[in-house]
């Protein structure tokens, strides 16, 4: 079975899933849909410039032909869909999944799965209901460094963790709006935040000193700068330390994540989507380690055959995970403005 794909949205990060599942024997692009045809189709036009020659040209062809929609619900009508990838700004979130639910498509969407968590748990919920794969873009789960990271911690007691996300504001004018965008950390350390939950443990407390300083000469809404103070269920504690005024250019540590445990100290340096370098420091000395695995790739072709082979166990990011992973976001961002430490649980709980 060729897993028939559609799109909904077809900008930039769009482009990077493009490029991976166009390269996938057992998918096959046959839908594209977004609010603006003209750009998904200066999206479809790089992606063919791009894969030309290293993509199957029938893959290729069927892509080139797939019809861009501006309406999603009616592409779902219309179209003949296995999956559907929704690569949305996080203000839009919402109809769409319902929609696709509703028309028993399963997808996967980018991160943040929403901007709002009672939202988010409605998706997640009707998901289950409908006994369909749901996905999110959390693709570092994917990465080699996971299984590596957590053999080499073992049943080591974790102390503590350090994570940064240091920056430029981004140039998308909806990026500077705390209600289109969600701010710096639900946006984009998302990515730390999930990562930290997946290997180290569940996050049950933030609390944050944030402050809008630079970027709103922009002008910005979102706090640019802010300092968290994490407390694991474990026992661990951490920080998480973020920025948009650093686009002049950042010290190497402040590329990913510290764990410090007993008798070792891994550091993972470098983002998601990019080659990332594992230095590991005991008595005995230190030690480098490289990964340079496509880990969207990974994740796309895993969501992929999930679909065709009905396993949501191949699915390593579901989408009830990436609800949790926004409460934690989300409770950085209100005790940014209250100035008050955040249970994650409490959170949930209310929003159940």
């Amino acid at each position: 079975m060729t897993v028939r794909v559609g799109f909904v949205g077809v900008g930039y990060i769009a482009k990077e899933h493009l490029k991976r599942v166009l390269t996938d024997p057992e998918a096959r692009v046959v839908a594209l849909c977004d609010t603006e045809p003209s750009a998904a189709e200066a999206t479809r036009a790089s992606v063919l410039d791009k894969l030309k020659g290293t993509a199957r040209d029938d893959l290729l062809a069927s892509f080139a032909q797939a019809p861009v929609h501006t309406n999603p619900v009616r592409m779902f009508q219309q179209e003949s869909l296995d999956a559907v990838f929704l690569c949305l700004p996080p203000f839009a979130h919402g109809d769409v999944e319902f929609a696709a639910i509703e028309a028993g498509i399963p997808f996967l969407v980018e991160k943040p799965v929403a901007l709002d968590l009672p939202l988010a748990q409605k998706i997640s919920s009707a998901l289950h209901a409908r006994g369909l794969i749901g996905a999110a873009g959390y693709q570092s789960r994917y990465s080699r460094i996971v299984p590596f990271v957590r053999e080499t911690l073992g049943d080591r007691t974790i102390a503590m963790t350090l994570a940064h996300r240091f920056t430029k504001l981004p140039p998308r004018e909806w990026y500077r709006h705390q209600n289109r965008s969600g701010g710096q950390v639900v946006e984009m350390a998302t990515h730390q935040v999930d990562l930290l939950r997946h290997v180290v443990s569940e996050i049950s407390t933030v609390y944050v000193s944030g402050g809008r300083r630079i970027a709103t000469q922009d002008p910005s809404e979102i706090f640019d700068v802010s300092v968290a103070s994490l407390t694991y269920d474990n026992g661990a504690v951490g920080s998480l330390v973020t920025n948009m005024v650093s686009g002049h250019g950042n010290p190497a540590y402040a590329r990913g994540i510290h764990v410090i445990a007993d008798g070792l100290t891994l550091s993972v340096l470098g983002h998601e989507g990019e080659s990332r370098t594992i230095e590991v420091v005991t008595a005995e000395g230190r030690q480098e380690h490289t990964f340079d695995d496509d880990s969207m790739a990974a994740q796309d072709r895993a969501f992929v055959r999930a679909v065709r082979d009905g396993r949501p166990e191949l699915v390593l990011a579901p989408y009830e995970e990436a609800v949790r992973t926004l409460a934690v976001t989300l409770a950085h961002q209100q005790s940014a403005e209250t100035g008050r430490p955040v249970q994650v649980s409490t959170l949930l709980g209310h929003t159940a």
